[in-house]
């Protein structure tokens, strides 16, 4: 039942006040992690922008709305960035965070993983045939603490070759 409480927590300007900040907080990370090599590099603060909201709209690179930097740019910056680690490294630095801030030691002891089998069209990336569940697609795979914090995450797919045979 939606009462006041949760009516101010789901609110549009809270959520949008919150991913502003967790974008910054990201950008500043980023930027300490790898610093551009020239001041007249496009601004962490822009790139992390445009990244988070390729991620939340979907689509091609070449989508991005004017006022962000260009395509190319943010592209290219995802991709160092992906290509150096810093994205694994910063999910592993704030799930320590997390667990300091629970009482726990930083690395855990535990880990828990789940795989989840996903639909998907032959459009890019590999896919394949999770037998189990007669699904042609990838699977998600996780790992996370005992806390629910992700240690871990990957997509690959289901299996290399879908079945043949009389019962396919």
């Amino acid at each position: 039942m939606w009462t006041e409480r949760h009516r101010a927590r789901h609110a549009a300007r809270l959520k949008h006040m919150v991913s502003s900040y967790a974008v910054r907080e990201v950008a500043d990370w980023l930027e300490r992690a790898d610093p551009p090599n020239s001041d007249g590099a496009t601004p962490t603060l822009a790139v992390v922008q445009a990244i988070a909201w390729h991620l939340r709209v979907g689509g091609g690179w070449r989508a991005l709305p004017p006022g962000m930097p260009p395509w190319r740019t943010v592209y290219g910056w995802f991709r160092r960035w992906q290509a150096l680690g810093l994205f694994g490294r910063m999910m592993r630095d704030l799930a320590r965070l997390r667990r300091r801030a629970a009482g726990r030691k930083a690395d855990p002891r535990l880990a828990i993983i789940d795989t989840q089998t996903v639909k998907c069209i032959p459009v890019r990336g590999p896919r394949g045939f999770d037998a189990a569940k007669r699904t042609l697609g990838r699977k998600r795979v996780a790992m996370v603490d005992a806390d629910g914090n992700w240690l871990a995450i990957a997509v690959v797919p289901s299996k290399a070759v879908p079945p043949t045979g009389p019962g396919a």
